[in-house]
This record gives structure tokens, sequence and C-alpha cells, in this order.
């Protein structure tokens, strides 16, 4: 029984080896291949810029258009820089990112301390039992 069991691994086994492709080279895409790695590096650097980090720095861009405005053109760096700064203020208050319920083995459980309202209560109802 034992070595019939070992047999089948043994033809399995060897059928996977045959069954497995060598891998050919592929010449045409290399000539994409640098292009694509420029992209997704970029790609990957813009995804990690906050709209917070958006907004300060247009921010900073309208403070500087500001106390330079002898220079040619600071104007339009003032208007795109507030254009930026309100848009990016207006899209950050309205994305809000889903609020994930707090468990513990499987109940919802809430981590919010008791309010001031709460609070005033105890100490008030305490002073009046002392």
């Amino acid at each position: 029984m034992a070595d019939r069991i070992e047999r089948e691994i043994e033809e399995i086994l060897r059928k996977i080896d045959e069954f497995v492709p060598e891998r050919g080279r592929r010449t045409a895409r290399r000539a994409g291949r640098p292009f694509a790695a420029a992209q997704g590096w970029l790609a990957h650097r813009l995804a990690r810029i906050s709209l917070r980090q958006v907004a300060m720095w247009a921010l900073i861009v309208v403070v500087v258009a500001f106390f330079l405005r002898s220079i040619p053109g600071s104007t339009w760096l003032m208007i795109g820089g507030l254009i930026v700064f309100v848009t990016a203020f207006l899209l950050s208050r309205r994305s809000t990112a889903p609020k994930v319920e707090k468990r513990w083995r499987g109940q919802p459980i809430d981590l919010s301390g008791p309010s001031l309202a709460d609070r005033l209560k105890a100490f008030i109802k305490g002073r009046r039992q002392a």
C-alpha cells in the first residue's frame, strides 16, 4: 500500500516538473519598462501627498506671492494659490473616512469617556450624598 502511494506521488511530481514551461525572455516589452517604472514611481509619490499638505503649500505660495508683489506674475500666483487652497480645504471637509466600529470579542464597545455634562452631574450627585 505504501509503495503504491509513493509511486503515485513520484508520478505526480514528474508530471509537475514536465508541466511547468520555461519562461522565455520578452524583448518587445523592454522598451516601455523605464517609462512604466517612472510612472509607477510618480504615482507612488503623488499618492502619499495628503490634502493637508497641498493646502499648506498653497497657503505658503499665497503668503510668499503677497510679500513679493513687485515680481511680475505674483498676482496670478496668489490667485492660483488661493484657488488650490480653497479646493484642498473643501475636499478635505467633504471626504470622510469610514468610521470603523471598535469591537471586543464580537461585541461593539464604546471607548469614549463621559461627557462634561455627565461628569458635572456625577460631581453634583456626589456632593449631595456627602
